[in-house]
């Protein structure tokens, strides 16, 4: 499904999109659209009174979130536009409703690049969520149906702060207390990618975690967790990720009693 299906579905045939980047400030939003603005800004020629405009708001450079629509009016001599929001049926799904898109971003996309963002995912209301917001790095610990939970529901506070480092981070066997330590590089979305891998295969592809999963079945991952021991910006190479790993690696002692081979 595209936006620009949806856009169909709900009669839409004059529309921009907007879309705002992953740092620009969540505060400026609300339940009601745009916060404590009474007018937004629109490049000359772009807009129009009778157009509708399509609001979303970045995860990162090929990700949005659906916000909410609104129709403009009433410019002054600076592009300074009165906006209303206009109710969808897609407002049940405002930052829910996640979008790919094809190209890079860019704020001002026209209807006819609507075929472009594709659903890639609608998170669940939050009332069915069992894992607490996430706080800071330090606080990430675990389990594995949590792990599961995140990865599953691509929940967007987890998806933002994982996926934008690499990582040391250590797997603790619950059964027995044997330790494994593992690093995150290489991947497109890092940690995010690694830890997704864990939640869909149990294993990873670990060769003592595999061994543990064909002995011993998926009920043997119930009591494991997942912390972080030390993240890192993906601008950091990724030698000096293994190097930490494997100093970490030395002083937990996982090589020689824990799950590390080497």
């Amino acid at each position: 499904m595209t936006l620009e299906q949806l856009m169909k579905l709900e009669g839409i045939e004059d529309y921009y999109i907007w879309w705002y980047g992953a740092d620009y400030p969540a505060e400026n939003f609300d339940e009601n659209g745009y916060s404590n603005r009474e007018r937004v800004h629109v490049t000359r020629g772009a807009g129009k009174e009778s157009r509708i405009y399509i609001v979303l708001y970045g995860l990162d450079a090929f990700r949005a979130r659906y916000k909410f629509a609104v129709k403009i009016s009433n410019p002054d001599d600076e592009n300074m536009y009165q906006w209303e929001k206009v109710p969808l049926s897609l407002d049940q799904y405002s930052d829910r409703l996640i979008f790919r898109c094809n190209h890079r971003f860019t704020f001002y996309n026209s209807g006819a690049r609507s075929s472009d963002f594709n659903v890639e995912a609608i998170i669940p209301p939050e009332g069915t969520r069992t894992v607490e917001q996430f706080r800071d790095y330090d606080s990430v610990e675990l389990t594995f149906n949590q792990l599961k939970e995140i990865v599953e529901n691509e929940y967007v506070d987890y998806y933002e702060h994982l996926s934008c480092v690499k990582a040391v981070y250590m797997i603790i066997d619950g059964n027995t207390g044997n330790q494994y330590i593992g690093s995150a590089y290489e991947q497109k979305n890092s940690l995010w990618s690694r830890w997704s891998t864990y939640a869909n295969t149990y294993h990873g592809g670990n060769v003592k975690l595999k061994e543990l999963f064909e002995e011993n079945g998926p009920e043997y991952f119930q009591k494991f967790k997942y912390i972080i021991l030390q993240i890192f910006p993906k601008t950091i190479s990724d030698k000096e990720i293994i190097e930490a790993e494997s100093r970490y690696k030395n002083r937990f002692m996982t090589r020689e009693f824990g799950l590390n081979i080497n």
